[in-house]
């Protein structure tokens, strides 16, 4: 969590704070910005000692509203100061329970956008469920026609993490459909006995403020009637595929060195290969491995390790291999849809799995030094994640054509020389 100095206007540069939980001693504190983010500057108030946690908890009232204040310990000129990470303001209850959370998201408008290819519309007073997952109990989302803003209902009050756990993997998807870094911009919270509460700190970015596509350069859009369904399988494939969905966000959310986000790419690909993957025949046939079989078996005077070298080569002998999971996932998406995106599949096969096992084994090669090449294959693994993803989440064929139009146009322009693109 981060509470960005944008984020929120203190009413005054000094709080009279309260500890709860020990760790602090009661008192008043200079509010000062370090790198973006704002400090508690108390001498003396904060204590840390060794296997002690670094978080503090304080109450105190901004401006006549009761807030509650949570931080991390850090150095600040020669002494110990407070780190703010969380504020609620509204309420100073720790650990409280909430019945609605509302937030905003950045491009979220956008996405609750119709287009033709999106079919029969959903009406937009129709509720949407969102399934349970990790923990967090099912909840009754709310979308607001125009806005930015999306509202969660509980049936009953659970903590703010719950609604944390929903929003995200709500997030995960809204960034695949903007094919953009879609930052939560703010969070207000219902307590259970009515309290509203204003809640800062409890995103993980500050606002990204890209400018927004129109809606028919959306991968996935919110508005078609079908959309219960693909929330349905999107939240399954959340729990099931872990961290496949989280890394297409980071992607998105925090981009590295090209290499590192071909390997990642790479890592969600063959974990989207093996969670889709269907019975898929070994390299070898039976007949073709019992020669092989044969001449391991007659091996003798081995020792431990020569041993366990024959043994792993017999299951190699019916291990599916990276390439063939790769060629099954590709055969999830119709050739056509591969044609719309711009992508030769066969030169993409090639290209990327000799990226990856040169990346991931740090084999010396040129490929280290082909910006353009290692960029190309980077944003082709996007393209096929994306498909793959659409399609197993029942989107329509026609916004799956549409959305593979507009991601060949968007990367194939940049790589007119990659036989990668088409």
């Amino acid at each position: 969590m981060a509470l960005f100095s944008e984020h929120f206007q203190w009413p005054s540069t000094s709080v009279v704070f309260e500890s709860i939980g020990g760790g602090a001693r009661d008192g008043t504190a200079e509010v000062v910005e370090r790198g973006g983010r704002w400090i508690l500057k108390s001498p003396r108030s904060f204590s840390y000692a060794t296997g002690q946690t670094g978080v503090r908890v304080l109450t105190a009232s901004l401006d006549g509203t009761p807030t509650l204040i949570r931080g991390t310990i850090v150095g600040i000129d020669g002494d110990l100061g407070l780190r703010v990470d969380e504020l609620r303001v509204g309420s100073a209850v720790d650990n409280a329970q909430y019945t609605t959370v509302t937030a905003t998201f950045e491009h979220l408008a956008s996405a609750c956008s119709y287009r033709h290819e999106d079919g029969a519309a959903r009406s937009p007073s129709q509720a949407l469920l969102f399934p349970e997952v990790d923990g967090a109990p099912q909840m009754e989302a709310k979308l607001r026609s125009g806005g930015n803003s999306i509202t969660l209902v509980a049936l009953e009050p659970v903590p703010l993490e719950d609604f944390e756990t929903q929003l995200a993997v709500f997030q995960t998807m809204l960034t695949l459909a903007a094919d953009l870094p879609c930052g939560q911009l703010t969070l207000v919270a219902t307590e259970a006995s009515g309290q509203t509460v204003s809640v800062f700190g409890r995103d993980k970015y500050a606002p990204f403020e890209r400018t927004p596509r129109t809606p028919v350069e959306y991968s996935l859009r919110l508005a078609g009637d079908w959309i219960q369904h693909t929330i349905e399988r999107w939240w399954a494939a959340y729990s099931e595929w872990k961290p496949v969905l989280q890394i297409l966000a980071g992607l998105r959310y925090q981009p590295g060195y090209v290499d590192a986000d071909v390997i990642l790419s790479s890592a969600a690909i063959e974990s989207v290969a093996t969670a889709l993957q269907q019975q898929e025949a070994p390299r070898l046939s039976p007949d073709e491995s019992r020669p092989i079989l044969e001449a391991l078996e007659s091996l003798t005077g081995l020792n431990h390790a020569q041993k366990e070298v024959v043994a792993q080569l017999k299951g190699d002998l019916g291990r599916t291999t990276f390439r063939s999971k790769v060629e099954q996932l590709i055969r999830q998406v119709d050739d056509d849809v591969w044609q719309r995106a711009r992508l030769s599949i066969e030169e993409w096969t090639k290209q990327f799995l000799k990226a990856r096992n040169t990346i991931a084994h740090a084999v010396s090669s040129g490929i280290w030094d082909d910006g353009v090449l290692l960029r190309g294959i980077r944003d082709a693994n996007w393209i096929v994640l994306t498909l793959v993803i659409l399609t197993h989440v029942g989107i329509p064929d026609a916004a799956i054509d549409r959305a593979a139009e507009r991601l060949g146009a968007r990367y194939s322009s940049r790589y007119r020389d990659l036989e990668i693109f088409t």
